[in-house]
This record gives structure tokens, C-alpha cells and sequence, in this order.
């Protein structure tokens, strides 16, 4: 709700919230103390209630949130074990390569392909378990 602020000649300044509804249909402000006609000043923005939009940094590859470039910069050179890697950087290729081999060993060892089939094989699971929950039976489950 939007705040008024007035003036009434015999007591001061004054703040009230009050619907803007309200307010047209008392014909302005009115005094809370001797309850008399105000002046209306001035009628401000309601205030925002909430978590509010920031400009928080988030890096996804270290699960880190910084409020300013600055406290990034800080964080990286105090760990110098942690660096932001290009997805063309030789490190971040061999890394993702070493990650993904183990993956599609794991899943060979469980029966399937490779890691891209297990993951096709759990969303269909998945889906089977959802329609079988919504009453729906007719879903079948191919390999």
C-alpha cells in the first residue's frame, strides 16, 4: 500500500498507509491525532517486501555466489587451487573426457551401451513410474 505523508497545521508532518481507494473516497488525508483535514505532501512508492533482484555472481563450475567483482577476484586468489576453465582449455577436455570414460565404464558394468543409454533407460523408467501413478498402464518400457 502506498504511504502519505501530510501536514496538519496544529500537530506536525505525519505518515499514513492507506489503499489508494481509501484515500480518494475520504477526500484526502486526514490528522491521526485531532483527526482535522490535512495537507497532503507528498504519497511515496509502496515498500517492497521480499528477496529482491541482486546482482549476485554465481559460478556453476565451483558452487561459489560473490556480491562484487572484487570478492571474486579475492576468492581466486586466495585459492589458488580453483580457476574458471574455458570449455576449450586442454585441461577442462581431458577432465571431462577422464569423467566421462568412468561414467560409461560404470554404466557397461550395470548392463548398458554407454552412459547416454542408462540415462535413456532411467527417463523412461521415470516416466513409466509417473503414468503408472496418474492411473495410466498402457506405457511400455523397450531396451
Amino acid at each position: 500500500m502506498p504511504t502519505y505523508n501530510g501536514r496538519c497545521d496544529s500537530c506536525g508532518e505525519f505518515e499514513d498507509i492507506m489503499k489508494a481507494s481509501e484515500y480518494l473516497k475520504q477526500d484526502g488525508l486526514y490528522c491521526p491525532i485531532c483527526r482535522k483535514k490535512a495537507t497532503t505532501l507528498i504519497r511515496k512508492a509502496p515498500a517492497i517486501v521480499g528477496p529482491l533482484p541482486s546482482k549476485t555472481l554465481h559460478l556453476d563450475q565451483i558452487g561459489q555466489n560473490f556480491s562484487s567483482p572484487e570478492e571474486q577476484r579475492a576468492y581466486f586468489s586466495r585459492r589458488k587451487d580453483r580457476a574458471i576453465v574455458s570449455k576449450d582449455d586442454p585441461k577442462w577436455i581431458n577432465h571431462y573426457d577422464t569423467v566421462r570414460n568412468q561414467a560409461d565404464q560404470t554404466a557397461k558394468s550395470q548392463g548398458f551401451r554407454d552412459h547416454e543409454d542408462r540415462k535413456n533407460h532411467t527417463r523412461k523408467v521415470n516416466a513409466h513410474k509417473k503414468a503408472i501413478k496418474n492411473g495410466e498402464t498402457k506405457i511400455q518400457i523397450t531396451t
